[in-house]
């Protein structure tokens, strides 16, 4: 059990392995802090909905042209709070549309850019 935003649910760990070779591919620089977790497509779509914000609106609007319901988001990053241990938190649903090797490596990139 792990906290996001305040709230308890079952999370699965995402092995940094898995982060660092998505890393690799974006960036030279040493891979940040990052905390990646799974969750149920319940407790994503519930967090979708709290962490709701403008810039992150605004970053769908930029990529896809439009806002996306949580039911097409595969996962989110977003700086984390001292709580997490980390610089960043990736958080990713259960059950994507994409593979998760593509998916670390879209939220990865928001990381590299410095876009968050």
């Amino acid at each position: 059990m792990v906290y996001v935003e305040g709230v308890q649910m079952k999370a699965k760990l995402i092995h940094e392995n898995k982060l660092l070779k998505a890393w690799k591919t974006l960036s030279s620089n040493p891979l940040p802090k990052i905390k990646a977790l799974e969750l149920s497509d319940e407790d994503f779509n519930h967090i979708m909905g709290v962490k709701c914000c403008p810039e992150d609106q605004m970053r769908e609007i930029d990529e896809w042209g439009r806002i996306l319901s949580t039911k097409g988001t595969d996962a989110c990053v977003y700086n984390a709070d001292p709580l997490d241990e980390a610089e960043f938190v990736i958080l990713v649903r259960e059950n994507p549309h994409h593979a998760l090797d593509e998916i670390l490596i879209h939220e990865l990139s928001h990381i590299a850019r410095g876009d968050l």
